[in-house]
């Protein structure tokens, strides 16, 4: 009777290591024919298979494959500030070289312009001369640029260290989930242990749901924590933003560049 039980408890679990490896197949094909090999394992009751296929598996791993989802839209945005981070330095770079090379040809053309500022005959295009853009325009730019960068920062911040948070808190729950249903299997296919084994086995379990826990807990607790280091975030954009805004300004007002 108790054989029959155990088969029963068997056939169960099996059945659920199935649905896992379900969960797993859309992301990660190969987990999922390690589940279901272990799976088969613990039907047939096949303690040395069942130990070995369970060993292949990395419950974080796994856990992160079902809990996390893929985000393109995060991903482009990741890029484009990656990106956007060396924009103001080429945008900048090559004003100055249209502005140096327009600067000689003008000289050269009207020796007389000389006496006249470079940042003055820069804001004034050059006397015309095209694909030459003014000062100001190119500090709005630049400006602009910057400002895109910030925004951009701030978003994948907020979701990394608040979004992504809870995402974490799920993904240990869904660990400590399979930890202990492979535990449960690789108990179920092993033949009859004494007693003194079985406890073991179980006060490793309950350690082990134990130090989960406490990493959820951790989390939390950051997540509590970011909330004052987000608003200081918040404020130092602000203060960047005006920055940018007072320089745009005194740009315009001021092409000399005179204090």
């Amino acid at each position: 009777m108790t054989g029959d039980r155990r088969a029963i408890e068997r056939q169960a679990t099996a059945q659920e290591i199935d649905g896992l490896a379900a969960e797993v197949k859309a992301r990660d094909e190969s987990i999922a024919t390690l589940l279901g090999r272990l799976a088969d394992a613990v039907r047939q009751g096949s303690q040395d298979e069942s130990r070995g296929y369970a060993e292949a598996i990395d419950p974080r791993a796994t856990a992160e494959l079902i809990v996390a989802k893929p985000a393109s839209i995060w991903a482009i945005l990741d890029v484009a500030r990656n990106v956007i981070v060396f924009a103001p330095i080429a945008v900048t770079w090559y004003g100055l070289s249209t502005a140096a090379t327009a600067y000689g040809a003008l000289i050269g053309a009207q020796p007389a312009l000389i006496s006249r500022p470079f940042l003055l005959l820069w804001q004034q295009g050059f006397e015309g001369t095209p694909g030459v853009l003014p000062f100001s325009i190119l500090a709005a730019i630049d400006a602009s640029l910057i400002g895109v960068l910030i925004a951009l920062s701030l978003l994948i911040h907020v979701r990394a260290e608040l979004r992504e948070g809870a995402t974490r808190t799920k993904i240990l729950l869904k660990e400590s989930q399979i930890r202990g249903l492979i535990g449960h299997a690789l108990t179920l296919a092993s033949a009859e242990i004494g007693a003194g084994e079985s406890d073991a086995v179980l006060d490793t379990m309950v350690a082990e749901e134990r130090r989960i826990y406490e990493r959820a807990m951790e989390r939390e607790q950051q997540l509590a924590d970011l909330g004052g280091a987000i608003k200081d975030l918040r404020a130092a954009t602000e203060q960047l933003t005006r920055i940018a805004e007072a320089v745009d300004r005194r740009a315009a007002a001021d092409p000399l560049g005179r204090r």
